[in-house]
């Protein structure tokens, strides 16, 4: 009977551990990185569940229509207020009231508010940290001949291809901070 209890306890903390070490999701600590290593998240299969993190001031730099349970891309820059270098893009939930975003109907920039961890408002004068966990498909093989306009060495437009990128959701378990 002991035997019997002693082997079903062991396999109660074998599968305990083997749940819990399947992926790390918000516990995980995040890698800080910039806007090139952001663009380059998608070409390495190694990425595919990793947390990674941006720091920039949130914007909205166009017009957008909103509707309940949709997310937007809210852009981080450099600077406050849309200036200085443009970061990155991340998908926001609108009304989500912890790691998301909100803006009124009738809006300007200057009206977004974007929602930490906690709760609390913060608005494009305040710097934020986004940390997420990267979403690869690498099941499937990655995406080859796509194009994207560059512009070349004298500043004229030109087609180049892009390396090859895995399918994914991209980030996702959002938790937003105000940066320290």
């Amino acid at each position: 009977m002991k035997t019997m209890k002693m082997t079903i306890l062991t396999l109660l903390a074998g599968s305990t551990l083997a749940i819990s070490s399947c992926g790390a999701g918000k516990d995980q600590p995040a890698t800080p990185i910039n806007a090139d290593q952001f663009e380059k998240l998608y070409e390495n299969k190694d990425n595919d569940g990793k947390r990674f993190s941006l720091t920039g001031y949130p914007y909205l730099n166009s017009d957008v229509t909103v509707r309940n349970d949709m997310e937007i891309a809210v852009s981080l820059f450099s600077e406050p207020k849309g200036k200085g270098d443009y970061i990155a893009s991340i998908d926001l939930g609108y009304k989500d009231n912890k790691n998301g975003m909100y803006i009124p109907d009738k809006f300007t920039a200057d009206d977004l508010q974007v929602f930490d961890k906690e709760g609390n408002i913060l608005g494009v004068n305040d710097k934020i940290t986004i940390s997420f966990e990267m979403e690869l498909d690498t099941r499937r093989p990655p995406r080859t001949g796509i194009k994207k306009l560059e512009k070349d060495e004298n500043g004229h437009p030109k087609m180049v291809e892009q390396k090859p990128a895995y399918y994914g959701d991209g980030p996702s378990d959002i938790i937003i901070e105000k940066a320290k």
